[in-house]
């Protein structure tokens, strides 16, 4: 796979990877498509318009062509493998990230921020990326950011601690950005998302590690109870999800378009996505 290469600027490049939830394994492959809909524009809402985006699946959503429009930024990776029911350890994901790592290794690095195809990012993440990961840095990690209940189109900013009892990152996965140097002879740098571990614990691995890690003040859209969430249906946790999920609602508000055009949408557009499945 090969992409193409931006003479106009020498900026370091910046990737969204999305792994995509197989058509035959999902619950609701219209809600996949609804959901993804959304990153997609939240995406394409992005002021600094220099970045390329992967999608790693079994097979495209509908909406793909129809918001891409060929777009040279947006490339699909086809993913070659069996599908595979969901399941706690969530491998099929897991190996989908890894692919798009090795095709942004091929391509000479860059930022990577992995995004889970029913997530939304602030219209200035790329900018502010380019801008505050130095090069003495290998990533950044967003610790603040929305959390949205889809159900209800509540929303509530985090941290909140009667909600969450955390920073945004150590909940939601897509809340890294890492910086991919594939030459480089220190481990770190060729990988740090190998080196740093989970979301939840950059900050604290790279204390120990002595690199630098920066926070990013950038919002994130973090979707729940959209019935698609891998952690809703499976795994140990998904009662305390259905209580976070409450509260959520609880103390949450809803979400209007002060919120909404954060993330380059509107509340129209959340409401019809959210509500069309319902009817």
């Amino acid at each position: 796979m090969a992409f193409e290469q931006r003479s106009s600027s020498r900026r370091e490049r910046f990737t969204f990877g999305v792994p995509l939830i197989a058509r035959e394994a999902a619950c609701d492959w219209g809600r996949v498509n609804d959901l993804i809909s959304l990153t997609l524009r939240s995406v394409l809402a992005q002021g600094d318009r220099d970045f390329r985006l992967i999608l790693a699946g079994h097979d495209l959503p509908p909406c793909w062509h129809e918001l891409t429009r060929g777009d040279p930024r947006f490339h699909f990776l086809q993913a070659d493998w069996p599908v595979e029911r969901p399941s706690a350890a969530n491998d099929d994901g897991g190996s989908k990230k890894w692919r798009i790592k090795e095709a942004v290794r091929r391509e000479g690095g860059g930022l990577l921020m992995y995004l889970d195809a029913d997530d939304l990012v602030g219209r200035n993440l790329v900018e502010t990326a380019r801008r505050l990961i130095g090069p003495g840095q290998v990533g950044g990690v967003i610790d603040k950011g929305f959390v949205i209940d889809f159900t209800s189109l509540c929303a509530a900013k985090l941290p909140d601690s009667r909600i969450f009892d955390g920073d945004f990152h150590h909940l939601c996965g897509s809340s890294t950005i890492a910086r991919i140097e594939p030459d480089s002879l220190d481990a770190m740098r060729r990988d740090p998302h190998r080196e740093l571990g989970s979301h939840h614990v950059w900050l604290e691995t790279a204390a120990e590690a002595g690199v630098d890690i920066v926070r990013l003040p950038v919002p994130v859209g973090y979707l729940v109870n959209t019935d698609e969430n891998h952690s809703e249906n499976h795994g140990p946790y998904a009662g305390w999800r259905r209580d976070f999920n409450r509260a959520v609602r609880t103390f949450g508000r809803p979400i209007e378009d002060d919120i909404a055009t954060r993330f380059g949408l509107s509340r129209a557009l959340l409401e019809a996505k959210a509500f069309a499945r319902a009817l």
